[in-house]
């Protein structure tokens, strides 16, 4: 089976930013970041964890923890690993 062609019209200019960042960041053509693009879309990419891609729209607006912040709720949720002793009587 060959490799199928398509033609793309109609990218916004968000859109068309995105695909050059992604071709950019990781060195790809722009159609080679367009296909990369389309194959997450469809379930079939291998994105990373902590790469924005579709899916992860809402990413800029969560933000992130700093190790400290993380650590100190790990530590705070810590109470909760061990079962309530009055519960199980």
């Amino acid at each position: 089976m060959g490799v199928a062609q398509l033609t793309v019209r109609g990218l916004d200019s968000e859109l068309e930013a995105r695909l050059r960042q992604l071709a950019a960041r990781h060195k790809l053509s722009l159609s080679q970041a367009a296909v990369e693009l389309m194959r997450r879309g469809a379930g079939l990419g291998t994105e990373t964890a902590n790469e924005p891609t579709i899916g992860h729209s809402l990413d800029a607006w969560l933000g992130g923890w700093s190790p400290n912040e993380a650590r100190a709720l790990t530590e705070a949720v810590r109470v909760f690993d061990a079962p309530d002793p009055e519960l199980w009587r």
